[in-house]
């Protein structure tokens, strides 16, 4: 009986140490077999190498990705594919970098560049699966409008059908993965229901006014909120918008503080962006965001900058504008007046940009982002980065320190000796040569 629970025990002890190894997953491991079945359906796929850190990072995360995907019973597959072992895939599809994340829908591919954290894939996944226009009744409007609080909704109201609603229906199929797109139709009379796009958004409603054939650009334009947190990650698709994105630095510790100079800059920039809406020149041009910490803005700026600060930022030219008012001291007419003279100067050419694309830019950008991240790899973690950088050094500083204080100096005899030797000798026989022939003429 002893042996028996024994030998039931380490069987136990077996399967959970293989199930630890290698836990279950809802995740797929594709082959290159995925190029003949990609235009099926719905993939959710990661590209990435084994020898990727970022790769490594993101793989607990994708585990959990492809679980949540698989709890909610949408017909998402979940996949990873290794471009080492497949590089025809890899080419065939363009990737670039790892690791690159990308939806399938029935072969329509969507690039994912948002942030790596569980939340926003799955969110980004179930807004690719969603229908592109949902189809909702009138009194489910304020469920939408409570979800547009912290990602944007675009809502048709009226009938199907006429040139508005085929710009909405194109905007849609553009941008239905960054956005969720509604149409509704009135219960009672559907056909005085008049015909309009709205988005909803910052607890407002804000109506498209302009010509048919602008709708998909005013849709890229309003895709964010009022003030937005950029991160390193999104910053590049809230340049896309098309807009100027003023950039607010700030701090997520420091807001809570009711004496810190950094919440009370923080506020007056949020009701800037409230009052930014008045103006609706101003408001087309410029998009409000907000950086948690300075890193980024040093990384812009190529300087060390101190929170908090203020700037305009053209993502397309990478050029920025500065104020000359101290940002702590600006207030909500003084910020406005910034922005309408930093659009006037544009128009006209007559304001001074800092940074750029240009070649020499860029290699000043490189070298100082190189000495940034050494700087903050020192700051963060300094015996690391001593053992990292020092020990290195030392074993060079060995090497040329011996090469450099060794003799290379040899002893003429121990390079010419022997050599030397046999000349000797071929002189001596030369000379007792010459002494025989003199006495041979003698003896004649």
């Amino acid at each position: 009986m002893t042996h028996v629970i024994l030998t039931i025990f380490c069987i136990f002890l077996y399967l959970y140490d293989v199930e630890s190894i290698n836990p279950p997953t809802a995740v797929l491991d594709l082959s290159d077999k995925f190029l003949d079945v990609k235009d099926e359906g719905m993939w959710f796929v990661e590209f990435y190498a084994p020898w990727c850190a970022h790769c490594k990072r993101l793989h607990p995360v994708w585990d959990q990705v492809g679980h949540s995907l698989s709890d909610s019973n949408l017909p998402i597959r979940v996949g990873k594919l290794d471009c080492t072992r497949f590089p025809a895939v890899a080419n065939k599809l363009s990737i670039q970098g790892y690791p690159t994340i990308i939806f399938f829908r029935n072969g329509h591919a969507i690039d994912y560049r948002g942030g790596r954290e569980k939340e926003s894939l799955v969110s980004f996944a179930k807004r690719c699966a969603a229908p592109i226009i949902e189809n909702i009744k009138e009194d489910q409007l304020e469920k939408v409008k409570l979800s547009a609080r912290s990602q944007p909704s675009y809502i048709f109201f009226g009938e199907s059908s006429g040139p508005l609603f085929d710009a909405y229906n194109t905007a849609a199929n553009a941008k239905f993965s960054v956005a969720r797109f509604y149409s509704v139709s009135s219960l009672k009379e559907p056909a005085t229901f008049r015909q309009r796009v709205v988005v909803s958004k910052d607890n407002e409603e804000i109506e498209f006014n302009g010509d048919v054939e602008t709708l998909t650009d005013w849709v890229t334009r309003e895709r964010w909120p009022g003030f937005v947190q950029a991160t390193a990650s999104n910053l590049a698709e809230i340049g896309a918008s098309g807009k100027l994105v003023v950039l607010i630095v700030s701090s997520e510790s420091q807001k809570l503080n009711n004496t810190s100079p950094i919440r009370e800059f923080h506020k007056t920039a949020e009701e800037a962006t409230k009052e930014l809406r008045k103006h609706p020149a101003l408001w087309n041009r410029f998009q409000f965001a907000w950086l948690d910490g300075s890193d980024l803005a040093s990384q812009i700026q190529m300087a060390a900058v101190s929170e908090p600060h203020l700037f305009i930022f053209n993502y397309t030219s990478y050029e920025y504008y500065l104020s000359e008012d101290e940002p702590s001291k600006m207030t909500i007419k003084s910020i406005l007046t910034f922005l309408e003279q930093t659009a006037e100067g544009i128009d006209k050419s007559t304001i001074i940009a800092f940074g750029g694309r240009h070649l020499l830019t860029r290699i000043k950008r490189m070298i100082f982002e190189l000495y940034w991240n050494v700087a903050q790899m020192f700051a963060t973690q300094p015996l690391l980065s001593s053992c990292l950088f020092g020990v290195p050094i030392a074993f060079l500083s060995i090497i040329c320190y011996s090469i450099c204080s060794a003799d290379f100096t040899v002893d003429r005899d121990e390079f010419y000796g022997e050599e030397d030797e046999l000349v000797d000798d071929e002189e001596g026989n030369e000379n007792e040569h010459p002494e025989t022939d003199d006495d041979h003429e003698k003896a004649e």
